[in-house]
């Protein structure tokens, strides 16, 4: 797959339910996708680089940094969850917001800005509890998601959604790659605070980053409650929302939460913290750029299938593992099965879905999988707390084959070998 601009052609969507493009409920709607000046392609690309990178770079060390401050599991869970619990309650919202403005260049310069105040924030959090505060902050900031995704969507015709959202998770992957390895360096050489400050002053370069992108404003009467909920209640978006949040359950209960903690405790660095994310990130930035010829070739069911089977092998394996090396290859392999599974899934999310709702489509999608983000955590933090970090890690292992099943029987595959 290719991160070039996007092809200059315009392409009517199709109608009736069902049928990529559709508005949600079934009336017709036509639009076109336009053609990103050069400069605001590559400014864009930038900026959600750095976007990423300020949201990700202290992540190798958050959780041993709040243990540090005197966390019990639980309340780490609690400090890595409260990120998604905020999105979960804002990005329906957010989502609304657009469509109804047909606007999403603001809510990226919103995006920077709750950054860089969130980074500051975790900077000089005196206790753990401050933390999961400022964790929040920063969960307004990855609301704002959803207008990055839906305003990358639209240089796309509405049959290449998984493609835009293949590049853009392509992007997130490289970003958080290069980030937790800058990060693991930041805390070894200067401290676990220094990585907070890092953050900040890649989101204050993103913000600047933003400000060449155009966008074509979409305009639209505001959309009735009616229509509104029929958006939330299409059957394929519901279905995809589900196993995303299953599947976002899983990894953050295990990747960016208690992975750390257990690699701490088999005596890894702070610069080998950084070391494990980036070689779970490689494999699933590495697999987000291929996932669509998995999906082609065994059906979008069967394809994440396959990845949530991955990601639950190499979760339930971790118990057995008593070495670090071992751990980061672990980690590989379930880099791959994310890979597959996410950048399909939220290219799925918004394909039967007409472009002037997608925002709004996109918003429940990101919703709703933050409710894993949320639970996962905090959660796993308890069942750590009660029965240790191995438990933790089973119950991820088998929230993965829940997920693996529903999207089985649930998700409508393609006949093998078409596009």
């Amino acid at each position: 797959m290719s991160t070039n601009q996007p092809s200059p052609t315009t392409q009517p969507q199709a109608t009736g339910s069902g049928t990529s493009g559709s508005r949600a409920g079934g009336s017709p709607t036509t639009s076109t996708h336009h053609r990103p000046d050069r400069l605001t392609i590559w400014a864009f690309y930038v900026g959600t680089f750095l976007y990423w990178g300020a949201l990700y770079v202290y992540s190798p060390i958050l959780s041993v940094y709040a243990e540090s401050l005197g966390a019990t599991f639980t309340l780490v869970g609690i400090v890595v969850g409260a990120y998604g619990l905020v999105q979960m309650v804002l990005r329906i919202p957010l989502g609304l917001l657009s469509d109804r403005w047909g606007r999403r260049l603001p809510f990226l310069y919103a995006g920077h800005f709750f950054n860089i105040v969130g980074c500051l924030g975790l900077a000089l959090a005196p206790t753990a509890t401050y933390l999961a505060v400022f964790r929040g902050v920063l969960g307004i900031s990855a609301a704002t998601w959803v207008a990055f995704t839906v305003l990358y969507a639209s240089y796309f015709p509405a049959d290449e959604t998984p493609k835009a959202m293949g590049i853009m998770s392509a992007i997130n992957g490289v970003s958080l790659i290069v980030v937790h390895l800058a990060g693991g360096q930041i805390a070894e050489s200067w401290g676990m605070v220094a990585t907070f400050y890092a953050g900040a002053g890649l989101a204050l370069i993103g913000l600047v980053s933003t400000v060449p992108i155009k966008e074509q404003r979409v305009t639209r009467a505001p959309p009735t409650l009616g229509q509104v909920w029929r958006v939330m209640t299409h059957p394929a978006l519901v279905i995809v929302a589900s196993v995303t949040a299953l599947n976002h359950y899983a990894f953050w209960a295990t990747t960016f939460s208690f992975i750390p903690l257990y690699a701490d405790d088999l005596g890894a660095s702070k610069f080998t913290l950084g070391i494990i994310g980036v070689v779970s990130l490689v494999p699933y930035t590495l697999a987000s750029l291929v996932n669509h010829r998995f999906a082609q070739r065994l059906g979008d069911n069967w394809a994440v299938f396959a990845g949530m089977i991955i990601m639950a092998a190499t979760t339930f394996v971790v118990p057995l593992i008593a070495d670090v090396p071992l751990l980061a290859a672990s980690q590989g392999v379930n880099g791959i099965g994310r890979g597959i599974v996410y950048p399909l899934l939220m290219g799925l999310s918004i394909r039967e879905i007409a472009s002037e709702d997608r925002a709004t489509a996109m918003g429940v999608f990101q919703a709703v999988y933050a409710i894993g983000m949320f639970l996962g955590p905090m959660t796993a933090g308890a069942v750590a707390d009660a029965l240790g970090l191995n438990g933790a890690f089973i119950l991820s292992g088998f929230v993965s084959v829940l997920a693996a099943v529903v999207a089985l029987v649930l998700i409508k595959g393609k006949p093998r070998g078409t596009a």
